[in-house]
């Protein structure tokens, strides 16, 4: 710290360095980062940002190893990435905030491009803001490799703004930066939609490698122009490897295949739930009846069978949305509740049987082979959202009507059903055409893509 301050000409920024000297041996560093990193980039000091980035970086795995690979961390992503990288011995992992990513970012680039839904412009100001970015992290990224040297960068999408330059920077440097696509759920129509925005408002990926969950991604983002056809590998979804373990497991009696009380897990959604509202383009597409009725039915299940515990699980983003739909449907029970936070897997090891719509969770419920009933009326019937449901075909129950489905729902719960070791050919269909991964192997996948590309850097 005492190098990193005498560097520093400007007086003001000194003396915040000097300040941070007390403060970062005081409280929370992650929070001190945040407040300052912006100011130490917008004066283009690349050794005192580098050096409080540093200070944020945590290991998510303790073992030092051959190899040491950064991770920006993601709700999903994360869960991933642990799952390919957690018990490798060549790996060390480490992790960065996202949040301290961006405050570098916002220290430099205009607001009206920080967002990652909008990050293309013609403007020339803009323009020069992106390479002053670009160049600070290039500098950075020397500083930090002195700090603790890395490997290789991952990261969970490939258009998060904050990161578009970083990529860039450290693609120059001779560092990989792959993308470990956490995103994989998209009907035709959502994907052609999102095809012909991304063209316009988010440009081309620029790092190194992108891994996909399955070939529709694949074909989407070569089709949209987002990456080169020779970037992308189709790896499967790696989470799912640790639920096909646990199928296993719970078929053989090994651990329980379900909570001792009859549950229900519901997959919250809101009305635009993957429609062109959605992403912020106008549309009077809504599932307003599908799910209005949805809410209906659980509040009606949890009111009319006090035996039945019903898990509601929202998005973080969307649980004041998803309370609102909930109050509509009738006053709450006590066997209903809202559980926004956690791990997922927990939920779906206890339910007796899922329910929800367009979510990778009815997925990883099918990878469990736990029974999944998915609400298929008012709008879901309608021929103009037709390519806006995720078809998992014969995989899953359809239930026709509110009373369809709780009477679906109800009768799982009052009669379990086994749970198998191997997957029907149905589920596994669904599991190789939505996740790229019906065999328990993604895992692998990834780290030979990741070995592949580390072998060619010469690491």
């Amino acid at each position: 710290m005492n190098i990193a301050i005498q560097t520093v000409k400007h007086p003001l920024i000194r003396r915040y360095l000097i300040l941070a000297r007390g403060l970062v041996q005081a409280r929370n560093v992650q929070d001190f980062a945040l407040r300052f990193l912006p100011v130490l980039a917008k004066a283009g000091l690349a050794l005192p940002a580098a050096w409080l980035v540093h200070r944020t970086i945590r290991p998510l795995t303790s073992r030092p190893a051959r190899y040491r690979v950064l991770v920006i961390e993601k709700a999903v992503f994360n869960e991933d990435i642990m799952e390919v990288l957690g018990g490798a011995s060549d790996f060390q992992v480490f992790g960065v905030g996202r949040a301290v990513i961006k405050s570098l970012a916002l220290g430099i680039l205009p607001r009206m491009i920080c967002d990652d839904a909008a990050y293309m412009s013609d403007d020339a100001a803009t323009g020069q803001a992106k390479l002053r970015y670009r160049r600070l992290w290039a500098a950075l990224w020397r500083y930090l490799m002195r700090l603790r040297s890395y490997d290789a960068v991952l990261t969970g999408n490939w258009c998060y703004w904050a990161e578009r330059e970083m990529a860039s920077a450290l693609e120059s440097y001779g560092t990989p930066f792959i993308v470990l696509h956490k995103e994989g759920i998209k009907p035709p129509e959502r994907s052609q939609m999102l095809r012909d925005l991304f063209r316009k408002t988010r440009g081309q990926f620029t790092g190194r490698r992108v891994l996909v969950y399955h070939e529709d991604e694949r074909d989407h983002q070569v089709e949209g122009e987002i990456s080169h056809a020779d970037q992308i590998r189709v790896v499967g979804m790696p989470r799912l490897d640790r639920v096909h373990k646990w199928r296993v497991a719970a078929a053989s009696g090994l651990t329980p295949a379900r909570a001792g009380r009859p549950t229900v897990l519901f997959l919250a959604f809101i009305e635009n739930n993957f429609l062109p509202s959605y992403s912020g383009i106008d549309s009077d597409l809504a599932w307003t009846e599908l799910s209005a009725g949805s809410y209906r039915a659980m509040v009606a299940l949890a009111a009319e069978n006090p035996d039945i515990n019903v898990i509601v699980r929202p998005r973080l983003q969307e649980v004041a949305e998803v309370e609102s739909l909930l109050s509509r449907g009738g006053t709450r029970p006590n066997n209903l509740r809202v559980v926004p936070d956690g791990e997922v897997m927990p939920l779906i090891e206890a339910s007796w049987v899922i329910c929800g719509h367009n979510t990778t969770v009815l997925l990883e419920g099918l990878a469990a082979g736990k029974p999944v009933v998915v609400p298929h009326f008012g709008e879901s019937l309608d021929t103009r959202y037709q390519g806006y449901n995720v078809e998992l075909g014969d995989a899953v129950e359809h239930a026709r009507s509110v009373d369809d489905l709780i009477g679906r729902v109800r009768a799982h719960c009052i009669s379990a059903a086994p749970i198998p070791a191997e997957l029907s050919n149905t589920a596994h269909r669904a599991l190789a055409i939505w996740t790229g991964n019906p065999d328990g192997r993604s895992a692998e996948r990834v780290r030979e893509v990741i070995m592949d590309e580390l072998t060619a850097a010469g690491r």
